[in-house]
């Protein structure tokens, strides 16, 4: 097995990693092809085409191609159809991935300190992790508001390093797509995916992350051993260097709804 020896801290992606999004995003799916009079669209599809946020998400499923587009009208009639559902009162359906308890809590244990980035909105994000009980593991939950840039762009591997005042290098990225490695590499940061998320039906082994894992429940024993000490929920004062430079410019508003 793979050991990291250098690993000070974790960036987490939520949607396919730590939890399975999929039953939330088919009724929304469902609730905007309703919506516009349109008929059901196969599961399966579905699931080859999560990804990206929503509003891939959205273009993918009314043009059935995964690099299809409609105009903005269209999506913008589509995205408040998919978000009413999405975002709607009902308790949500996502759950986490087995294993995935587990290995935050070693972690906790530890005192290895965790950043949660998402292509989701912050406050969704920090709600939907809270009510999936793991919230309070994470230093911060960076949403894409919080970003200027979405994956594969590192922006938001480069804001956690910051955050939690270690180098990108030190910085492990646990993911389960080809945008997660990609973003990785960038940032310079050791990466590891998951087998089971969403990679748009391809083998996330083609993308070249360091290893890949079957259960995060075994990711702590491939981290040898911590260099520094943090505590979830107060963090490492970032170095003035790093934060002036990356976190100014990842704070940025960032337009669109987008879920990941």
């Amino acid at each position: 097995m793979v050991k990291l020896e250098s690993v000070s801290a974790v960036c987490f992606d939520l949607d396919g990693t730590l939890a399975d999004p999929f039953d939330d995003l088919y009724e929304a799916v469902s609730g905007m092809l309703r919506g516009l009079s349109l008929p059901d669209e196969d599961p399966h599809a579905i699931k080859d085409w999560i990804g990206d946020g929503a509003d891939l998400l959205i273009h993918r499923v009314l043009t059935r191609h995964i690099d299809g587009r409609v105009s903005t009208r269209v999506l913008n009639q589509a995205r408040a159809l998919f978000l009413s559902s999405y975002l709607g009162s009902k308790p949500p359906k996502t759950r986490l991935y087995p294993g995935v308890l587990a290995c935050l809590e070693t972690l906790l244990q530890r005192h290895i300190p965790m950043v949660c980035t998402t292509d989701m909105q912050t406050a969704h994000a920090n709600s939907l992790l809270r009510a999936l009980g793991v919230g309070h593991f994470f230093t911060r939950i960076l949403g894409a508001d919080a970003m200027s840039v979405g994956k594969p762009d590192p922006d938001g591997i480069y804001e956690a390093a910051a955050i939690l005042g270690v180098s990108p290098l030190e910085l492990l990225v646990v993911g389960d797509s080809v945008s997660d490695v990609h973003a990785a590499r960038a940032a310079g940061s050791p990466v590891i995916c998951v087998n089971y998320g969403y990679n748009y039906g391809t083998g996330i082994q083609k993308a070249c992350p360091d290893t890949t894992l079957d259960t995060l429940a075994s990711l702590p024993n491939i981290i040898a051993r911590p260099n520094r000490l943090g505590v979830p929920g107060q963090g490492v004062t970032a170095p003035p260097v790093l934060a002036g430079s990356l976190r100014g410019r990842a704070m940025r508003p960032k337009g669109g709804a987008q879920f990941r």
